[in-house]
């Protein structure tokens, strides 16, 4: 492909021609050899397509703030630039030529890769070519995850199966609470030999048993303000905060589900272990609403009530910016649902109107709700595990 340079050239080259013959004057026509010597220069190079290759990290799966290491080959002669979604190389090449770019991945979501701008223009400025090449690769950032040891959250109520929260039950467990007399069917690994040897006869010892229970990550991430910055820090934490817990959850040997309030609602049913986890990091990555929403909050507490067995902790995280969040949340505790309200403040302290009637509203929506359940009042200038140790 002929690049604008190379038709420069002939036109300048025209146009001494020109003057030359009109004013029978020698001087524009050595004017012209020049440009005349450039244009003959490029016919004759030789001027290949480039070959372009990228490869990125074996690892698909990365965290916020984690080095992302792309590894480009690039062959050719001339001057080249290649651009993608991750970076922008320019320069020039002889030959075959590597170029190791590193970028950071700043924000958690699903970055596709969907074509690669390639352009190349040979030393005589007379030839290029350019490409777009189509890609269907995709790296997915993960959102950060706080470290948490432990937490005082808990289900209050647990099932059957064995897990890391105490039951009211004695039982299989690590937690020692009492000692009594030998029973046939009691393992021997339980007798207490000091206690059998003080009263003459076989103790064995009582632990408390441990349980596990449903948890589920109720999030509200709907958009109610077409405030950008607003709404993009107010869903980074709340989504970050999402992933803690549910990592958490699941490596307490709980049975973790979401139900996701957004655009549209969509949800994960309870599952065990960490097929479960990923699959619910992997929906927190499609979270980002653009446009406003209208969903209701109603929609959350009919699947909840719905798909999730009665008895579950349900963790709600909300900025409890809407009317129609208090009553569902009465509803479920109504229907014997443990519910853990972590609301995420960014309400500013401005003093306009809209701003005091924004946080009045706010305020007496979270004490209507601290009579029927356990309420967080997050303030995200601070971290959440922090947050969270004041919670019985």
């Amino acid at each position: 492909m002929r690049t604008s340079t190379y038709r420069a050239f002939i036109t300048y080259v025209a146009i001494f021609l020109a003057l030359g013959l009109i004013f029978k004057s020698p001087i524009p026509v050595f004017i012209a050899i020049p440009f005349l010597w450039i244009i003959f220069f490029g016919e004759f190079s030789k001027f290949k397509p480039p070959k372009v290759y990228r490869k990125i990290e074996k690892e698909k799966r990365f965290v916020e703030g984690d080095i992302l290491s792309v590894n480009y080959s690039l062959e050719g002669f001339g001057y080249c630039w290649v651009e993608d979604e991750l970076s922008t190389i320019k320069g020039i090449i002889r030959g075959k030529v590597k170029e190791n770019e590193k970028k950071e991945l700043k924000r958690f979501g699903f970055l596709k890769l969907r074509e690669m701008k390639i352009t190349l223009e040979d030393f005589s400025g007379m030839w290029e070519f350019k490409e777009k090449k189509k890609t269907r690769e995709g790296i997915k950032v993960y959102p950060r995850v706080e470290y948490v040891r432990k937490f005082r959250i808990k289900p209050r109520r647990t099932r059957s199966l064995l897990g890391d929260y105490p039951s009211r039950r004695k039982g299989i467990g690590t937690e020692f609470t009492d000692i009594r007399e030998y029973e046939v069917g009691d393992p021997m690994r339980r007798i207490n030999w000091k206690a059998s040897a003080r009263k003459d006869i076989l103790m064995v010892n009582e632990y408390e048993s441990e349980r596990t229970g449903d948890a589920v990550i109720l999030l509200d991430v709907r958009r109610f303000y077409k405030g950008e910055e607003e709404y993009e820090i107010l869903l980074e934490h709340s989504v970050r905060a999402a992933a803690t817990l549910v990592t958490y959850l699941s490596r307490t040997k709980n049975r973790v589900g979401l139900v996701l309030l957004g655009e549209t609602v969509d949800w994960v049913y309870p599952a065990y272990g960490k097929r479960a986890l990923l699959l619910i990091l992997e929906k927190l990555l499609r979270t980002r609403s653009k446009k406003m929403s209208r969903v209701p909050f109603e929609y959350a507490k009919f699947i909840v009530s719905r798909f999730f067995p009665p008895n579950s902790f349900v963790i709600v995280i909300s900025p409890l910016l809407s009317w129609d969040v208090d009553e569902a949340i009465v509803e479920l505790l109504a229907k014997k649902y443990d519910v853990l309200i972590i609301s995420p403040s960014i309400i500013g302290s401005s003093e306009d109107l809209a701003t005091k009637i924004l946080r009045t509203e706010r305020e007496v929506r979270l004490r209507r709700l601290r009579i029927y359940a356990r309420v967080v009042d997050w303030d995200i200038k601070y971290p959440l595990t922090k947050t969270l140790m004041v919670v019985k």
